[in-house]
């Protein structure tokens, strides 16, 4: 069985959030327990802003335990070509990692690709995994690491056990990729999977950003055939993590109990 986890992403002081100001972690926490879900996905963003409220990490690490639930993601590192910005970014993804137990920290390339991003990345990883967890790397069609084999590659110079594949369905839909590109990538080669919708196949000329980081819809409420998606990992034996990451201002407002109830009887259409 697939464990379920909901990533809401919740604060816009980050590139890309979908909320306001970050909602009070006991009200998230409560919300997404009630819905189903055992895990949540935080990042680093609205952590820094809960501690700016009192919410250091250690307590926050406890109330989410109290709660009944775990972290299964840390958002996120960014792999650029400032060295200094990117060692830091990586380190303090890896102390709030440890701190919260959670197994994945998400990683970005934004640099150019070439041995010095691939070197960068795998002393990220080395970091992370000094920390017990894992440096999920993920493809996005609007970064020089745009696809599939590009990020197998970069797991592949870090090596088997500290980094893999982070696969979200809008990246893949949305991007280069095909299905055989898909299939041949192996199931121990994924790190986790972010399940998620969009109202339409975007053309040339999207501002693929903006789309995929305000205007995600839930799973089944979209255009991209899911339940497609899902069979090709089962077929390959994939039965780790599937993390809800629905980014949309327009649900974010809805509050975090609406929120989490409407992603959790989304994605169980699709995974039990």
């Amino acid at each position: 069985m697939n464990a379920l986890n909901f990533s809401p992403f919740v604060r816009t002081a980050g590139p890309g959030g979908a909320g306001g100001e970050a909602v009070d972690p006991g009200e998230l926490f409560d919300a997404v327990r009630a819905a189903g879900f055992t895990g949540v996905g935080l990042d680093l963003f609205t952590v820094d802003a809960w501690a700016g409220r009192g919410h250091t990490p250690d307590r926050l690490a406890r109330d989410l335990t109290a709660a009944g639930l775990r972290c299964h993601e840390m958002l996120g590192f960014v792999v650029s070509d400032d060295e200094g910005s990117t060692y830091e970014g990586a380190r303090r993804i890896a102390e709030a990692l440890a701190t919260f137990g959670a197994p994945y920290a998400l990683g970005m390339v934004t640099a150019p690709p070439g041995p010095r991003s691939a070197d960068l990345f795998a002393r990220c990883a080395e970091l992370i995994a000094d920390a017990g967890g894992m440096a999920a790397v993920e493809f996005l069609p609007f970064t020089p690491l745009a696809t599939i084999a590009d990020a197998r590659a970069l797991v592949r110079h870090a090596g088997a056990g500290r980094a893999g594949v982070l696969v979200d369905t809008w990246h893949f839909f949305q991007g280069p990729d095909t299905w055989d590109d898909l299939s041949a990538l192996p199931a121990e080669e994924i790190a986790y999977v972010q399940f998620n919708d969009h109202p339409a196949v975007l053309g040339t000329g999207a501002d693929l950003y903006h789309e995929c980081m305000t205007r995600r819809v839930m799973p089944g409420d979209g255009v991209f055939p899911l339940g497609a998606f899902r069979d090709a990992l089962a077929a390959k034996g994939y039965a780790g993590l599937v993390s809800v990451e629905v980014n949309s201002a327009e649900l974010a407002a809805l509050g975090p109990a609406e929120f989490a109830r409407r992603a959790w009887a989304a994605t169980r259409r699709y995974w039990s």
